[in-house]
């Protein structure tokens, strides 16, 4: 009897023991895919991403499904497990405030005394899409195993491109 009762509790564990591993696996199979998407998605080129939102008609839109041989959607299957993985890209707007620089000639000017300090005006420049084209797009991507037995959590990443090349 007392072998019997210490099978089934033995039984029990090594059951839980085997869930939590696959839940474990695919927590880090989805932290992988996150990885590759988002390597993929900084790889291309700002005119790239940005053709991307001007074909989707808008400054913000998440993708679901591949983009340049990038696999998104709903239900992407890898090996037996099946994720959600969204991109979404975001024009972003952006000012560059300028330091602010010395006026000279200053016959005042003594540099040990800030209050004989004179400065220029502050120049700024806006990239926000009126001022200016943006110059840069934020990347976020989600990933998210589905189907599973227990609610498993999102993994997200956010991450930045500029326009280097105009």
């Amino acid at each position: 009897m007392i072998l019997v009762t210490a099978t089934f509790s033995a039984a029990g564990v090594i059951s839980f023991g085997h869930r939590g591993t696959v839940a474990d696996f695919r927590q880090v199979e989805a932290m992988q895919i996150l990885v590759d998407r988002m390597n993929k998605l900084m790889n291309m080129h700002y005119a790239s991403l940005d053709s991307f939102l001007t074909s989707a008609g808008g400054n913000e839109h998440t993708f679901n499904n591949a983009i340049e041989g990038i696999v998104l959607g709903d239900e992407v299957k890898i090996d037996k497990n099946t994720y959600r993985v969204h991109a979404t890209l975001k024009r972003q707007p952006i000012t560059f405030d300028s330091l602010m620089e010395l006026d000279f000639p200053n016959p005042s000017y003594m540099p040990a005394s800030p209050s004989t300090w004179l400065f220029k005006d502050r120049v700024s420049a806006s990239f926000n899409g009126v001022d200016n084209p943006y110059k840069v797009i934020k990347i976020t991507v989600s990933v998210k195993p589905v189907g599973g037995m227990t609610e498993e959590r999102e993994f997200v990443a956010v991450s930045y491109v500029a326009d280097l090349e105009s």
